[in-house]
């Protein structure tokens, strides 16, 4: 008896009960997409403003995390590059600076709000520019083939202008190249290489390789 209910039930009226499961289907879909949503991002943080006379040298948090709230037909959508999350440097000085992270300095899509940021501050240090020329040293690996010998290395430009943070720079005196392997080799060389300059804190534009020569000449009928 019940089976016969339940083959009467699916088998009586199929296209109302098609029309019906479409009709909650679209409802179901409707309800979901404009249902609140919530979803948390890593946003990077744009500084801008700055003086030219002054240079970052740390800030404490590189991102942050924030949670936004709106529409779910929105928020399942959403990725980084929707939010910004700017500060403005145009009134820092010289040293440690403290900027508070409000929901105001997030540009978010329409429809959506800021539930939550962390941390809701940052320290940007800040230390003045100076140029610094400094010296150029090329770094030199492994040995010619047997019979053959460096006659010269040299560098171009033999100096840099450097210009980037003044605690940084004051203790530079030169700069060195990245290593040439000149193993096995049995005629000169001319490569362009780049400079180590990782960990220097330096404005945007200065030149990061040089030129480097090697004379390689072979030993053979010298005294």
């Amino acid at each position: 008896m019940i089976r016969a209910n339940i083959l009467r039930f699916f088998t009586s009226n199929p296209l109302l009960k098609i029309i019906s499961l479409v009709l909650a289907i679209i409802l179901w879909l409707f309800v979901r997409s404009e249902g609140s949503g919530e979803l948390g991002l890593v946003v990077p943080l744009e500084l801008y403003g700055l003086s030219s006379d002054l240079i970052v040298t740390n800030v404490t948090e590189e991102a942050i995390n924030v949670r936004i709230n709106g529409p779910r037909s929105q928020t399942e959508r959403l990725s980084t590059k929707d939010i910004r999350v700017r500060i403005n440097l145009s009134g820092a000085k010289f040293g440690a600076n403290a900027f508070d992270i409000l929901p105001d300095k997030l540009s978010v899509p329409q429809g959506l709000r800021v539930s939550q940021i962390s941390p809701s501050s940052i320290k940007v240090t800040l230390d003045k520019v100076v140029d610094k020329i400094v010296r150029v040293k090329a770094v030199v690996k492994g040995k010619p083939a047997g019979g053959y010998r460096v006659a010269k290395i040299s560098v171009d430009p033999i100096h840099i202008n450097l210009q980037g943070a003044r605690n940084q720079l004051l203790g530079v005196r030169e700069v060195l190249t990245e290593e040439v392997d000149i193993s096995g080799l049995k005629e000169s060389i001319k490569v362009d290489v780049p400079l180590r300059l990782s960990g220097l804190k330096l404005k945007q534009g200065i030149e990061k390789k040089v030129r480097v020569v090697v004379e390689i000449r072979e030993e053979k009928g010298e005294t």
